[in-house]
């Protein structure tokens, strides 16, 4: 952490403070739904950015535009079958880091200011209320409830707004270099966060300093 402490710190969910089994549910829902897992990943991919600021109007919607996009016609009763499977999935598969209450706690007991920001649709939802986060961060922030995702600057402000702050007193933690830009444009110090790192991958970093867990943020 720079030497001037930050009084606010916005964190990421997926990848930064909680990951998830994905590829076991994308296997379950593409073997019921009859596609290749490859391409229910592709419809996922094609429906997200609607998805995730709340285009539909509920969570059968959103499924039902996922199973359009993989060319299958959204019965109702295939919705609801699916959307309990992802509702079993949800209920015990994305955990959270090792790291991440005892940080988020450590800000607290500083006196920093925290919220979760994350681009997500309906689903997750129930994963920030099993996992407790309400209780852990001053503010959680989901891109289907307020409108708008990462990178659009109205995320990071409504952020900032439940917060009472400022992007000079803040930092910006995320695992993708495209949302981190979105905070620094605004004036917030940024992180970008590398939890796993593959070698013989090259990542985008785009000058932001990296990280490969949130105790480096206490230090």
């Amino acid at each position: 952490m720079p030497m001037n402490a930050p009084s606010v710190v916005l964190l990421d969910l997926y990848d930064t403070l909680a990951w998830g089994e994905w590829p076991r549910l994308r296997e379950v829902m593409a073997e019921r739904i009859g596609v290749t897992s490859r391409d229910l990943q592709a419809a996922f991919d094609r429906t997200r950015p609607a998805r995730g600021v709340g285009a539909f109007a509920g969570a059968e919607e959103d499924l039902a535009e996922v199973l359009a996009a993989c060319g299958v016609d959204p019965d109702p009763g295939l919705v609801g079958e699916l959307l309990d499977i992802e509702g079993s999935f949800l209920s015990d598969a994305v955990h959270l880091y090792d790291d991440s209450i005892p940080v988020l706690r450590a800000l607290r007991a500083r006196g920093v200011r925290t919220a979760v920001v994350s681009n997500c649709s309906r689903s997750t939802r129930p994963v920030v209320d099993r996992l407790g986060l309400e209780r852990e961060v001053d503010a959680v922030v989901l891109s289907f409830e307020v409108g708008a995702a990462k990178p659009d600057p109205a995320i990071y402000l409504a952020a900032l707004d439940r917060l009472a702050a400022q992007p000079a007193e803040t930092v910006f933690v995320d695992d993708q270099a495209t949302y981190c830009d979105g905070a620094a444009a605004l004036g917030m110090r940024t992180f970008l966060i590398r939890r796993v790192v593959d070698p013989g991958e090259v990542h985008r970093t785009d000058g932001h300093p990296v990280i490969r867990d949130l105790g480096e943020l206490l230090a």
